[in-house]
């Protein structure tokens, strides 16, 4: 008995394991966006919070730079 549990266990374990494939190709831009904030938002950005402003600019030159957008 005990070792039909343990084969039991064994294959719903594998089979659980088998249903988290993925069949699409992974991309290194997969969850990326490029950052658009309005006109008035990013001048407001600019003027307040000059690190953030840089992140934002940083974020969009690394994704254009790996072609994640145009």
């Amino acid at each position: 008995m005990r070792q039909f549990a343990t084969w039991t266990m064994l294959l719903f374990a594998l089979l659980s394991a088998a249903g988290c494939q993925t069949t699409a190709p992974a991309s290194e831009c997969d969850g990326w966006r490029e950052l658009t904030p309005a006109p008035q938002t990013r001048d407001f950005i600019i003027r307040n919070d000059r690190p953030f402003a840089e992140q934002v600019a940083g974020h969009n030159s690394f994704g254009t730079g790996r072609g994640c957008w145009e």
